[in-house]
């Protein structure tokens, strides 16, 4: 017997767990598969080679071994029944469990977000708003006892002004610095006072190197139609000295135009108002929304039309107007000086909008120059590679079992695909899918050809071999077993065994990173067999398959979005630490509306219409949806995934990438009407990473979000340099936005901007830096 120790399995006494469902040939593969864990094998039948000793297993001596490719055929245990051809040529493997994640509930929560951020932006009405108390000047923060003042000296840090906890420009607001990691302060105006202790470190530098108000006035409605400033005149003077004083830019998420509490050179047309929009960007604009290539839609959200208005000493310019011309965002220069920008129209994060709007105001707001980081990624996994699927009959509105397997063809036109697609599209320029395998179907011994002759028992496999570095390869285990309680000694089995059967076809695999069927094991499971899975949260989860992980070597496992306990909501781009394993970090995954089982458009349309069509099982459209529809509704929420700066791969199967129509897929199909989507808005690249990769970064950016709290970094207008401090004893990661060429820290441009990424240690790092 390997030196493999069951552990005993987590008490769930309290959450029963997933049944598992083996068919007849699944029970006698596991059998043979803990026959041949202790070196024994199925009576008649060649002996499995043993797992090796663990004490030589450690993950370096793993990873070594499969990267070399120096696997030998013998060390491959029993893994399915023999190569055999059936009538299509495909091989025939044992009854594994199938993919069974809920489809609905999923795509009903990204619905669900789109229509509550729709409501809660459409109703946000502003008016003429009362500044309580008499504009009087105050004493610059100067006034402060014994505080000589550094104007050029500021901390990296934002301030969001905010009229209560219930005010809807606060998530926006939020969610626009999350993004780009940019640590905030939020004050609130209606019960903390604003004033020069809180603007000015006793040092004497700027606590703030800006300013974001959720509206314009920081409007409360006392009653109804009734608007009051949170903040009064003594308070709004303070803050307008401040930022004069240390070149603080004013960003205004929302705004009515008016005179009070100050003038933007902008006056409201009422009678244009609206909840939607088309926004245009002016030529000016294009200095602070460089990316955007075509029309802004602002659909349900409140917007204020705006025409211009001269008013002494104020310089204004239009950067996004109607098709009227009418003004929707100016940014403008105050009598003494100071930058502000005005937006007049409702933000929400699940908005198009205020997404796409997003990235310009930051840099705009910032200069370039800020703590934090923010790209764009294209990541589309396929799970289920040499298995077969279900499919959906749209005739009989029926699940067919079992009833695809990709062809040879099929995989050599997905590689065509992918090539057209870095091609065609100038955003995506190193596009490649992740294909998430399970050795299973695989027949090792296939020769390696992408024209395999008809005596070939299973073309997939050889052609796979001859495509082996179109794609990047992540282990899916070997028998696709539901692992929720699968013990360390059998989920070590699943993993490695699939790995050698990897390294044995050369597939440049992953090594770091695993997919688990279902994402079993995550503590997301069925409480009985027919029930849908419930989320009982990750310490459910199952701490012997986080070990056999670890054995592995491997420290990245997907995780669904959809699952609330596998992904942070207070931390939008951070991976999740598992609570059974300090060293697993999950990385989420989001769902799409191509369900696992569907091949071709009539399949796919028919299995979301039985779903989500007028008589389907949760009706949400009035109508059944044809394809392009289809298509559309799925990318007007996964272009959100891109725009928010998320590294989350969106997932499909294997049944996705038949090539239905010469040079067509669903998966193919799904990604072209994204990257359409997308390209007509936006220029800026999408990154797609091998998963080893996406690991890393993931890491790294969940390692800055955690550490970024106990960093000092300090902007000098002057010198253009970022002095960067710690607090306490450890070092701490930091990303800075806007480093110079000149930096001598590991520095990525994206974009044209150079990101740098650094360690701090007891004596602080200066980095120079060069603003927008």
């Amino acid at each position: 017997m390997p030196t493999l120790k069951p552990v005993r399995p987590t008490d769930r006494s309290a959450h029963p767990p997933r049944p598992r469902r083996l068919g007849p040939r699944s029970a006698l593969l596991l059998l043979a598969l803990t026959l041949s864990a202790c070196g024994g094998g199925q009576q008649g039948a060649p002996a499995p080679a043993p797992v090796p000793d663990t004490a030589a297993l450690t993950p370096e001596a793993i990873e070594a071994k499969l990267t070399s490719g120096n696997v030998d055929l013998s060390e491959i245990t029993h893994y399915g029944d023999p190569v055999t051809a059936s009538g299509d040529g495909a091989y025939v493997q044992p009854d594994v469990d199938l993919p069974d994640e809920p489809y609905a509930p999923t795509l009903i929560a990204g619905q669900q977000l789109r229509d509550s951020a729709q409501q809660a932006a459409a109703s946000a009405r502003l008016g003429e708003t009362r500044v309580p108390g008499s504009l009087r000047a105050q004493a610059a923060p100067s006034g402060l006892s014994g505080v000589t003042l550094t104007p050029d000296r500021t901390q990296l840090q934002v301030l969001i002004l905010h009229a209560g906890a219930a005010d809807f420009g606060l998530p926006s607001a939020r969610a626009l610095l999350q993004a780009h990691g940019i640590p905030f302060t939020t004050l609130d105006a209606t019960t903390a006072p604003l004033d020069a202790a809180a603007l000015v470190a006793p040092d004497g530098t700027g606590r703030y190197q800006a300013v974001v108000l959720t509206s314009n006035a920081l409007t409360t409605e006392t009653r109804p139609g009734y608007y009051e400033s949170a903040l009064n005149t003594d308070e709004w003077s303070t803050l307008f000295e401040y930022e004069r004083t240390f070149g603080a830019r004013q960003l205004a998420l929302f705004g009515y135009p008016q005179a009070s509490p100050e003038d933007y050179g902008l006056r409201a047309a009422p009678e244009l108002a609206s909840s939607a929009a088309d926004l245009t960007v002016t030529p000016a604009g294009k200095a602070v929304f460089a990316d955007l290539t075509g029309a802004v839609p602002v659909r349900y959200a409140y917007n204020y039309p705006s025409r211009l208005e001269a008013v002494p000493g104020v310089t204004t310019t239009p950067v996004l107007t109607d098709a009227g011309g009418n003004v929707l965002a100016a940014t403008s220069t105050s009598p003494d000086g100071r930058e502000r920008m005005l937006l007049t129209m409702a933000q929400n994060p699940y908005l198009l909008h205020t997404q796409l709007l997003g990235d310009g105001l930051i840099q705009w707001l910032t200069r370039g120059v800020h703590l934090g980081e923010y790209r764009r990624f294209l990541q589309v996994d396929i799970d289920d590679w040499f298995l077969y699927a279900d499919r959906f009959d749209p005739t009989t509105g029926k699940i067919v079992p079992r009833d695809f397997r990709l062809r040879g063809s099929d995989a050599l036109s997905l590689r065509d695909q992918q090539s057209a697609v870095r091609t065609q599209y100038p955003a995506a320029p190193n596009f490649r899918y992740a294909q998430a395998f399970n050795g299973l179907g695989a027949d090792v011994t296939a020769p390696n050809t992408c024209a395999p002759a008809a005596s070939v028992a299973d073309p997939l496999s050889a052609v796979t071999k001859c495509l082996a570095n179109s794609f990047d390869w992540v282990n899916h285990s070997r028998d696709h077993l539901n692992m929720d309680t699968m013990n360390r000694s059998d989920a070590f089995t699943q993993l490695y065994q699939n790995a050698l059967i990897g390294s044995y076809m050369r597939l440049p695999m992953s090594l770091r990173a695993v997919v688990t069927p279902e994402h079993s094991g995550l503590g997301w499971y069925s409480p009985a067999a027919g029930q849908n899975k419930v989320d009982y949260g990750l310490n459910a989860g199952n701490r012997e398959l986080m070990q056999a992980t670890s054995l592995m070597g491997m420290r990245y496992v997907a995780s669904n979005h959809s699952v609330p306990s596998q992904w942070d909501p207070q931390c939008p781009n951070c991976g999740v630490t598992s609570p059974l394993n300090p060293l697993t970090l999950l990385v989420p995954r989001w769902p799409n509306s191509v369900a696992y089982n569907t091949t071709a458009p009539d399949e796919a349309t028919g299995q979301y219409n039985a779903v989500f069509g007028p008589s389907g099982t949760a009706p949400y459209w009035p109508k059944n949806l044809n394809y392009d529809e289809f298509l559309a509704q799925d990318v007007g929420i996964s272009v959100i995934h891109l725009l928010s700066g998320t590294a989350w791969p969106h997932y499909m199967h294997q049944g996705n990438l038949k090539e239905y129509a010469p040079g067509r897929s669903l998966a193919t199909d799904w990604v072209r009407a994204l990257l359409d989507t997308y390209s007509g808005y936006s220029t800026l690249p999408l990154n797609t990473l091998n998963w080893n990769s996406l690991g890393l970064y993931v890491d790294a950016r969940t390692r800055y979000e955690g550490d970024k709290g106990s960093v000092v970094a300090v902007f000098d207008r002057k010198l253009n340099t970022v002095q960067v401090q710690r607090s306490g004893a450890a070092s701490r990661f930091v990303f800075l936005s806007g480093a110079a060429a000149s930096a001598t820290q590991k520095t990525e441009v994206y974009a044209g901007r150079r990101m740098a990424q650094f360690t701090v240690g007891s004596a602080g790092t200066t980095v120079p830096v060069t603003p927008r």
